[in-house]
């Protein structure tokens, strides 16, 4: 007994799909972040401390949700954003 024509690749696709579908179930669900940006701005001590540890270990928790908050934090407290900063005054020509 054979196969119907076109079965036999619907049978693969099939099974692609479903290899594919579990791997995908069984994968790590992302980290949350336990503080926000906004709190990393108010809380110096905490944003010193957490990018102490992000930098001193970058390769397992450096890319972690946290790290990218404290590092957002602390770029709009460096710079700030440049919609708040004041013109430049720059000499007149002469």
């Amino acid at each position: 007994m054979g196969f119907r024509p076109g079965a036999r690749s619907v049978r693969i696709s099939l099974g692609i799909v479903v290899t594919a579908i579990s791997t995908v179930g069984c994968a790590p669900a992302p980290d949350e972040a336990q503080h926000t940006v906004d709190e990393y701005r108010q809380n110096a001590q905490l944003r010193a401390e957490t990018l102490a540890r992000c930098a001193n270990d970058p390769g397992s928790v450096g890319t972690s949700a946290d790290c990218v908050n404290v590092r957002e934090a602390a770029r709009e407290l460096g710079v700030g954003s440049l919609r708040r900063l004041a013109p430049l005054q720059l000499p007149s020509k002469p």
